[in-house]
């Protein structure tokens, strides 16, 4: 059990430097993102605080049409894996995949604190809802991508131009599966976000906010 528990782990994160490297950009995103909203002027803070109110209040009143938030969702995450997967086959790829990862940390991390902004204290059950369980999923799916996307770029350089003999069909084949992967957790990701949030995000605020 435990010999397959670790080949899951060596396949999903198969390269300590470059996992470590992934997490670390992510991470620096969210810290980035947070610290962002703190340095904005009064006027662009209160824009902030007022969407995300508005937010709450549409989803208090159930104003949510959850088939376009389903639509708009899956494409975004659709869009924005598909990048890090076409950025991967590149030379140059590396530095926009390693942008896209501080990005999506980046948005996370604002957004986790304009929440906190907004509401205070009674805003961590919601930073947990809006996190659990769509985010975790996103944020996996960017970074098992991510590492994969990076280690191909490696990869490619060194068939390139080290003449190594690296068998680019089955990486190819590897990070394709992969990809294949991360659309599937996307699709769970955007139904989640688009169905179980709003009804999470009431009982929060019914209870609590």
């Amino acid at each position: 059990m435990n010999k397959k528990i670790t080949r899951i782990k060596d396949i999903i994160f198969p390269n300590k430097k470059i996992n470590y490297f992934v997490l670390t950009i992510l991470i620096l995103g969210v810290i980035s993102g947070s610290i962002f909203l703190m340095v904005l002027n009064s006027t662009d803070k209160a824009n902030v605080i007022n969407q995300i109110q508005n937010f709450f209040v549409n989803v208090d009143s159930s104003s949510i049409n959850s088939g376009l938030a389903f639509k708009n969702s899956i494409i975004t995450n659709l869009v924005y894996i598909t990048l890090i997967w076409i950025f991967g086959m590149s030379i140059i790829g590396i530095l926009l995949n390693v942008f896209l990862i501080y990005l999506k940390g980046f948005l996370l991390g604002f957004s986790i604190a304009a929440i906190f902004k907004c509401y205070g204290i009674k805003g961590i059950l919601g930073v947990i809802v809006y996190i659990f369980p769509h985010q975790i999923l996103n944020i996996f799916s960017i970074l098992i991508l991510g590492i994969y996307s990076i280690m191909f770029t490696i990869k490619l350089f060194e068939y390139m131009f080290s003449k190594k003999n690296n068998n680019m069909r089955n990486m190819l084949k590897k990070y394709s599966i992969i990809y294949l992967f991360t659309i599937f957790i996307s699709i769970i990701s955007s139904l989640s976000e688009a169905y179980l949030l709003p009804i999470l995000m009431k009982i929060i605020i019914k209870l609590f906010i």
